[in-house]
């Protein structure tokens, strides 16, 4: 998974975390995107000279126990950020209808467009 800078719900949580706390915890946001811009940068760095993405350079430098351990912290991570998308999506659509569609229909109704989609995409 790679840093996505500018999603909703990280602007989001840095408005409340502004709000909250002012100006007194601006280098936390300013170490973490330098930070995650440097291992983005290695990350493609290695790609290119490689020719190789991350998972195929873990697998091929790790034993076996510490790469089931990272698949499934990356599988975490992923589903994690997927839960976010689909709650996100139903309390957007919820609101937007004033109510009218309830927060499982709205889970629903993103879990059918997600898969349309992705039907269109082949």
């Amino acid at each position: 998974m790679s840093i996505a800078y500018l999603d909703p719900g990280n602007i989001e949580s840095d408005l409340q975390s502004g709000a909250i706390g002012r100006f007194q915890l601006i280098w936390v946001l300013l170490l973490a995107h330098v930070l995650g811009l440097l291992l983005q940068r290695l990350a493609a760095r290695i790609g290119v000279v490689s020719g190789k993405h991350m998972a195929e350079i873990a697998h091929s430098y790790y034993p076996r126990v510490p790469r089931i351990i990272l698949w499934i912290m990356v599988e975490i991570a992923i589903i994690a950020s997927d839960m976010q998308e689909v709650i996100g999506t139903a309390i957007s659509l919820y609101l937007l209808t004033d109510g009218f569609i309830p927060l499982y229909a709205g889970v629903l109704i993103t879990i059918c467009d997600t898969f349309t989609f992705l039907f269109f995409e082949r």
